[in-house]
């Protein structure tokens, strides 16, 4: 009897695991009511608020984003005016800016960098679009250091149709940038849009020496339009084993995500969600942005592509632009409506490990501000003293009276929303609610989430 007892108890719990094995939905567990995005960083025409200073270059419309994989360092490209188009390097633990990349292009104007990403030996990688988005598109490759300084380590061309900068000519733009370390080399990834919409791949293993990897699609790129019918490519993350998930728009108009095989050959899978632009890989969850309308973030399971989540925007959000995850904070990138407007980083925690980084970050900033006020704070004069006031040493937030600003060269929002309705149970975009009806196992032991990282 006894035997016949451990033999079934044997059978159920075997049971167990195997249901749970089994699982369709994520195995990580999130509380997704309880994620709030809230402004950490905010930037107003070149003025860091935050910190009380002023960027070294760059002024507003921060579309390039990108956060060092220990978290530290934030980088973002400032677009607008193009006489101030810039990449910023802003210390995460301080809010200080730090130095910065520009781009002067020899036919004049400065390249947008609009793409950006980094790799884990202390590489940036920036997408750049020619001013003004015709003709080609270019990357440089930089280094920075733990001062926050930046070294251009290459300027090359990615591709060039016709004269550059000849607005007779094709219309090229620069979106997603994203940079893996595969089978022991370094991949760079990069979007062309507008009148060429191609998905491109660099080895950039010697970033002296970067090459077109002809091994990934059609000799080195695959035709977003022909291939799988994209009308615009956004912004990208590849995943651990180099499956591409992408955010897009298709002919038809329909939006959302869209994953692709690591050659980039063959559409594996999608999720419509409302003008998907921004994407960001973390654990069994993608998260991609509606870019407008109002902007917010969509959840969606990677195993069952349903949306299990619409992460409302912060208040004052205008754009989420793009979006990454490290050591559990979400951050996402808020590109500001114009001169008056402020970019911003948004984020929030995705863990308690999470929460203590935003929180200890947030009361840095605090004292740093409340040290300065205190340092800069006339004193009362001795006797022995001038009566004079001192030359006030505070940092002034620039006025709002900005050279005119050369022509916005943002990706342009649909006038008009045609996504295709989804079926009542799988709803996309970010005034939806979604019920999703998850199996659930319950087993008397801990559960350890081992966090996927790229190398």
């Amino acid at each position: 009897m006894k035997k016949l007892t451990r033999v079934l108890c044997a059978v159920f719990v075997a049971a167990m695991m195997v249901s749970c094995l089994c699982l369709p939905a994520s195995a990580v567990t999130v509380d997704w009511n309880n994620v709030k995005l809230e402004s950490l960083v905010d930037i107003m025409n070149g003025y860091v608020e935050t910190s009380d200073e002023l960027l070294d270059q760059g002024q507003y419309c921060m579309r390039g984003f990108a956060v060092s994989p220990d978290g530290r360092f934030a980088f973002g490209g400032f677009l607008n005016p193009n006489s101030a188009a810039a990449l910023n390097i802003i210390d995460l633990e301080t809010a200080l800016p730090g130095s910065s990349y520009v781009h002067e292009q020899t036919e004049g104007g400065r390249g947008y960098p609009k793409g950006i990403a980094v790799d884990d030996r202390n590489h940036v990688y920036v997408g750049e679009a020619y001013y003004q988005n015709y003709g080609a598109v270019n990357y440089a490759i930089l280094t920075y250091n733990e001062k926050g300084e930046l070294t251009e380590e290459g300027f090359y061309n990615a591709v060039t149709e016709g004269t550059p900068g000849d607005k007779s000519g094709t219309k090229m733009g620069v979106n997603g940038v994203d940079v893996l370390k595969l089978d022991g080399k370094y991949y760079m990834y990069l979007v062309v849009n507008y009148d060429m919409d191609r998905l491109y791949r660099f080895d950039v293993t010697d970033v002296k020496n970067p090459t077109l990897d002809t091994t990934f699609g059609t000799n080195g790129y695959v035709d977003l339009n022909a291939v799988h019918n994209f009308k615009e490519g956004q912004y990208l993350d590849v995943d651990v084993d180099g499956t591409i998930y992408i955010g897009a728009t298709l002919n038809n108009d329909e939006s959302g995500l869209y994953v692709l095989s690591a050659d980039g050959k063959t559409m594996l899978n999608s999720a419509k969600c409302t003008k998907g632009y921004a994407v960001a890989v973390w654990e069994d969850f993608v998260f991609v942005s509606t870019q407008s309308g109002p902007t917010c973030i969509n959840v969606i399971d990677k195993v069952t592509m349903n949306q299990v989540a619409t992460l409302a925007c912060h208040d004052g959000a205008n754009s989420y632009v793009y979006i990454t995850v490290v050591n559990d904070v979400l951050y996402v990138a808020d590109q500001g409506s114009g001169a008056a407007a402020y970019d911003s980083i948004v984020v929030d925690r995705l863990s308690d490990d999470g929460k203590k980084i935003i929180t200890d970050r947030k009361a840095a900033y605090a004292a740093a501000l409340e040290t300065s006020a205190s340092e800069t704070t006339t004193p009362a004069p001795t006797p022995d003293e001038p009566t004079t006031t001192p030359t006030e040493t505070t940092t002034e937030k620039p006025t709002e009276t900005t050279p005119t600003p050369a022509k916005e060269t943002t990706t342009p929002a649909p006038t008009q929303d045609t996504t295709t309705e989804k079926p009542a149970d799988n709803k996309g975009g970010c005034g939806s609610v979604v019920a999703l009806g998850l199996m659930a196992c319950v087993i008397p032991a801990a559960v350890v989430v081992a966090k996927k990282k790229k190398d």
